[in-house]
């Protein structure tokens, strides 16, 4: 009988340490998430994550158009890019597709465009028939508002009561664009 009252408690201390272990699996998933480390990548800005409240920003379009948190419409997609990464160069054709399949046309797209504006020149040309298009240099007032200091980048968001949040920001624009 002694032997099977051990075998219990070991099996339940054993329990107890799996559970202990289990959560702390979890909270370390939580935290890197599912684009990796919270302060990863870039220059240690923590990425917005889905929920958040999309911080207030203004910025002029190169057709001359506002832009702003306020004017965005609901489930709109901002795309941050910039000439100078490949797989920016890679993703451009693929925004392109998803911003001309988008039901609410180019309003419903914010391209933003990071680096010098004569290398900017092709993204803008080929993203102004289908996104407002925001051209602006590395670090830049939106890029800081939103804290994206990768490329590329996306967040969808949604208007949810008075507020602005992020549900997303690994979009498939690939998948995204296919039927809608």
């Amino acid at each position: 009988m002694a032997a099977l009252t051990s075998a219990v408690v070991l099996v339940g201390i054993l329990c107890v340490l799996d559970l202990l272990l289990t959560i702390g699996v979890i909270k370390k998933l939580r935290e890197y998430g599912p684009a990796g480390p919270a302060r990863a990548p870039g220059r240690g800005m923590t990425p917005l994550r889905p929920g958040e409240e999309l911080p207030p920003f203004t910025a002029v379009s190169v057709d001359g158009a506002l832009v702003s948190r306020s004017l965005l419409p609901d489930e709109a997609l901002i795309a941050f890019l910039s000439p100078n990464c490949e797989p920016c160069r890679a993703k451009l054709p693929e925004l392109v597709a998803y911003a001309a399949a988008e039901p609410g046309g180019r309003d419903r797209t914010l391209a933003i465009v990071v680096g010098e504006p004569e290398e900017c020149e092709r993204f803008v040309r080929e993203l102004s028939s289908v996104a407002r298009v925001v051209v602006e240099p590395r670090g830049g007032p939106v890029c800081a508002a939103l804290r994206v200091d990768a490329f590329p980048a996306t967040l969808r968001v949604r208007s949810d009561r008075d507020r602005t949040v992020v549900t997303g920001h690994m979009v498939d624009l690939a998948r995204e664009a296919s039927p809608r």
